[in-house]
């Protein structure tokens, strides 16, 4: 344990000696990269800065020769005109004037006096200065007139209270007789301020990296900083000089800060020490993980090999021991103490033949100790040996590099155990597979038989030799289809051979073949996952015999069903004919089926309602709760039942009536498993019988009207016929011949004007009754006649008006004693129509108004609608109820029945009217409120020519 402790010290000092080293180095090499970049930066600086110098000397020379180039332009053309007006003076300037921004004014100076000024408006208090006053632009006027040269004064104080510079162009003509010589008459002068000048060539780009320094000198000898200050001048670097006329400019330049690297540089150098000083590390690392690795694999397999199941031995070419573990000492048992480092092999194996650990070398120690001792091939792939204590073990044995040789020892007790144990059952699988009552036949990959058993080997009919090893699967196939019947292949007969053979050579096959005496067999292939087949042969004569016998009992199955499908067929015929459907439902009360029949009545796909519980119907507010409820409980009860009729909603907007039977359904232990039943929409039926029930109703109301309504005329005739048959009995002819026999004219005369107005009245009331009675009669006639279709239409042109106003002057009468006034509101047209009936049709519905009406007016409206004549008589009478509007054009039929109503009549009126209008390809409709009054509303065909 010390010694590994001590190792373990060592590598640790080692590891971090070597940590270190990589990290002084790494940081070296950064210091001497930071320095390199340090002076590319500074050199890269300078270049920039010369470039950049280069850039502000090359803008400062462009804006000084183009103004002086406008300055010899303007004293070229005074030269031309030297007698130039202000006016022109100012188009001239105009003309040559410059987009410069640094430029004041232009001027020309004759003498010392300023004559001309552009321009003109902003500097025309200048003209006439005389520049004598001036003692420095005196002087330069007159270096000007002297050197007859273009002269850069400047910087000077402008007359506009800024530091500018003036440019003086001499302005010469020519003189003399021949012209040859030139007399300068004044200096033309371009003047442009120092600021717009020094922002016009863009110093402000610059002076945040750099400290500029412009200096002038002038030829009389004055030194001017025009930008920057003396400070600047002497931390320059560098000075660029531009000569111009009477002046020299020095630009200096130079960075305000030292030169730096650039950040993307240094960041590149230190990612990139990092991550050198990272793979370094790391490949320390490696190394150190894989020294150590090493050495825990060495400590690891001296640890492995002393606790490997195998014994290990290693020998060098003279076969003397180098090297074994624990197992292979265990091994030699009581030789062990001859395994010593250095010790021979011979020496090993001789104190084992001496204490009888190999007992195969008993009795021939000496040549199985050489056979031993040599070096053979077969020894590398094993050599097994028996040891004394019923072991077994394995001897491998391999030829180092060097000539030595490496000995593994392994236990292979358990193996040959089991080897023994697997050819045990090897036999004892023969021998079932012998005693197996099918033949088996078991081929390699080559299809080669190598194994059958005692049922295959049987010789069949027309077989000349007995089966052997050795035999080819296709020779096999081959003769047995020689000698076969019939082969079926996938019962398919089969009399190409060729395909026998794919089939049975394939994955998988299942083959019937008939041998002579009517003896069938079926054979099985099937290949084995090391490309060989397995085949079985089954007798199934038994079994073919028992196929027969089922299929003919098949036959008469089938014929059996056909039976049973004709006769379903037939009974769908007739539940295609019938409008009922036969209905399912489980123990559940659940619905499991519905015929067609229901879909086909009904118009609802029966789909919707499988699976429905039987309570959902009931539930549901679309049917008769009630009626549904008590089927419900019946089937709750298992009853069965019969002809039960409820009301549905299949269809939101119509209601169906449906006759329903049922009966419970049990299995053989008496289990209730469900219903069975037919139903049947019997809506049809059900109306009819409503309609009949109504026509009932309304046959016995309006017998009991119409007895009411013929007893009360008849009864008035009687009553007051009665008293004309007997007028003795009345007061008044008492009176009468009372008067005759004692009276005087004058009572006579009164009494006889009473006796006759009692007769008048009577007769009177007689009348109109008889009036009624015909009148109910005529109604009844023409009932008759229409539903007997004998009334006959005449229709014509009728002038709708005419005949409006005489059916209206005809009720006024009548209107007027009730106190009621009839308003027309009339459209003059003619219709095509019944004239007798159009009347007929006004005086029922224009009498109704009056009847139903005690107070208010009745209006009577005419209008045309497209081909159609519209009429309207509107009432302010008792109204119809709701519920009534319907029923109202039914015959017999009334707003209000019963026979104690206020207002007589048996309900023909609106009936009569309907079917006359419908006659004469009309309409009629109603509409009402109750207490307010109602309005009749029909329609006839207009009069069209050729209609």
């Amino acid at each position: 344990m010390p010694d590994k402790n001590r190792v373990q010290s060592m590598n640790r000092l080692i590891e971090s000696a070597s940590y270190v080293a990589i990290l002084g180095l790494c940081f070296l090499i950064y210091l001497g990269a930071t320095r390199t970049a340090s002076i590319v930066a500074g050199e890269e600086q300078f270049d920039r800065m010369y470039r950049d110098q280069s850039v502000i000397a090359t803008r400062i020379q462009q804006s000084i020769n183009k103004k002086l180039l406008f300055a010899r332009g303007l004293a070229g053309a005074l030269s031309l005109s030297p007698d130039i007006t202000e006016a022109e003076f100012t188009d001239l300037c105009s003309f040559i004037k410059t987009e410069d921004a640094s430029v004041v004014n232009m001027a020309l100076v004759q003498g010392t006096i300023i004559t001309h000024v552009h321009p003109y408006e902003e500097n025309h208090s200048l003209i006439g200065k005389d520049l004598a006053n001036l003692p420095e632009q005196k002087k330069v006027l007159q270096l000007v007139e002297r050197r007859g040269e273009t002269y850069l004064e400047g910087p000077t104080r402008l007359f506009q209270g800024y530091q500018g510079f003036i440019i003086r162009e001499p302005v010469f003509i020519r003189s003399g007789a021949d012209q040859g010589e030139s007399e300068m008459i004044g200096v033309a002068s371009i003047v442009f301020a120092v600021d717009p000048f020094l922002q016009d060539i863009g110093l402000s780009e610059f002076d945040s990296r750099y400290n500029i320094s412009i200096r002038v000198e002038t030829t009389p000898g004055k030194d001017t900083i025009i930008f920057g200050d003396e400070t600047s001048s002497f931390l320059t670097k560098t000075n660029y000089e531009l000569p111009f006329p009477g002046s020299s400019w020095t630009l200096s330049i130079a960075p305000i800060h030292t030169a730096q690297i650039a950040p993307k540089t240094l960041l590149f150098i230190r990612l990139s020490i990092l991550t050198g000083a990272a793979l370094a590390l790391v490949l320390t690392r490696y190394l150190h993980a894989l020294r150590r690795k090493n050495w825990r694999t060495a400590t690891q397999l001296r640890t492995a090999l002393n606790i490997a199941p195998s014994g290990f031995a290693m020998f060098d070419k003279d076969d003397k021991l180098e090297l074994c573990n624990v197992r292979y000492r265990n091994l030699h048992g009581a030789a062990s103490d001859a395994i010593v480092t250095g010790a021979a092999l011979e020496e090993i194996l001789r104190a084992g033949l001496k204490v009888g650990l190999y007992p195969e070398a008993i009795g021939q120690e000496d040549e199985w100790l050489t056979r031993q001792l040599m070096r053979t091939a077969q020894k590398e792939s094993g050599v097994t040996l028996a040891l004394s204590d019923n072991t077994w073990m394995q001897l491998l044995e391999h030829e180092t590099p060097e000539g030595g040789r490496v000995a593994i020892l392994n236990d292979i007790t358990e193996v040959q155990n089991s080897r023994n144990r697997a050819k045990l059952a090897e036999q004892r699988l023969n021998d079932a597979i012998d005693a197996l009552p099918v033949g088996f036949w078991l081929f390699d990959s080559d299809d080669k038989l190598i194994m059958f058993n005692t049922v295959a080997g049987e010789k069949l009919d027309g077989v000349r030799r007995n089966l052997m090893v050795g035999r080819a699967l296709t020779d096999l196939i081959q003769r047995r289809f020689e000698i076969a019947d019939e082969v079926r292949l996938n019962g398919v007969p089969v009399h190409d051979q060729s395909l026998i053979l794919n089939a049975m050579t394939g994955e998988t096959s299942e083959l019937e073949v008939r041998y002579s005496g009517d003896r069938w067999f079926k054979y099985f292939t099937r290949r084995t996952s090391e490309g060989g087949l397995v085949m079985f042969r089954v007798e199934i004569t038994d079994l073919r015999r028992h196929q027969q016998e089922l299929e003919a009992s098949n036959s008469e199955l089938r014929a059996a069903l056909c039976k049973r499908d004709e006769a379903e067929a037939r009974l769908q015929d007739v539940s295609d004919l019938s409008s009922e459907w036969f209905w399912e439902q489980d123990a559940e009360m659940r619905l499991t089926h519905v015929s067609e029949g229901f879909a086909r009545t009904i118009g609802v796909d029966p789909a919707e309602y499988i699976g429905k519980h039987r309570s959902y119907f009931a539930e549901s507010e679309h049917g008769d709760a009630e009626t549904l409820w008590k089927l419900h409980d019946k089937m709750q009860a298992h009853e069965p039942f019969r002809d039960i009729v409820y009301s549905y909603h299949f269809h939101p907007d119509q209601l169906s009536w449906i006759r329903i039977s049922g009966k419970p359904l049990f299995d053989a232990e008496g289990a209730f498993t469900g219903y069975i039943g037919i139903a049947e929409d019997v809506t049809k039926f059900y109306a009819a019988l409503r309609e009949a029930e109504q026509a009932d109703e309304a046959k016995t109301q309006f017998l009991n009207v119409i007895s009411h309504e013929l007893r009360t005329p008849l009864t008035a005739v009687l009553g007051f016929n009665s008293f004309v048959a007997n007028f003795e009995k009345l007061p008044s002819y008492a009176a009468l011949r009372a008067a005759l026999e004692d009276g005087g004219d004058d009572e006579i005369i009164e009494a006889m004007k009473s006796f006759e107005a009692d007769l008048s009245r009577f007769t009177t009331r007689i009348q109109a009754s008889g009036t009624q009675l015909k009148a109910l009669i005529d109604d009844m006639l023409d009932i008759a006649r229409i539903e007997s279709n004998t009334l006959r239409i005449s229709p014509d042109k009728v002038e709708s008006t005419e005949v409006i106003e005489s059916v209206v002057e005809q009720m006024q009468g009548l209107a007027e004693e009730k106190g009621l006034a009839i308003e027309l509101e009339l459209t003059d047209v003619a219709i095509y129509a019944d004239e007798i009936r159009f009347r007929q049709i006004l005086t029922n519905l224009l009498g109704n108004a009056v009847k139903f009406t005690d107070n208010g007016t009745i209006q009577l409206r005419g209008y045309v609608r497209g081909d159609m004549a519209i009429f309207e008589i509107k009432d302010s009478g008792i109204g119809i109820a709701e519920d009534r509007i319907d029923v109202i054009f039914d015959r017999f039929a009334q707003a209000a029945s019963g026979t104690n109503r206020k207002n007589p009549g048996v309900g023909l009126g609106l009936a009569i009217c309907k079917d006359l209008i419908a006659l004469q390809d009309g309409w009629i409709k109603a509409e009402s409120e109750l207490g307010v009054g109602s309005s009749m509303i029909f329609a006839l065909p207009r009069w069209e020519e050729g209609n």
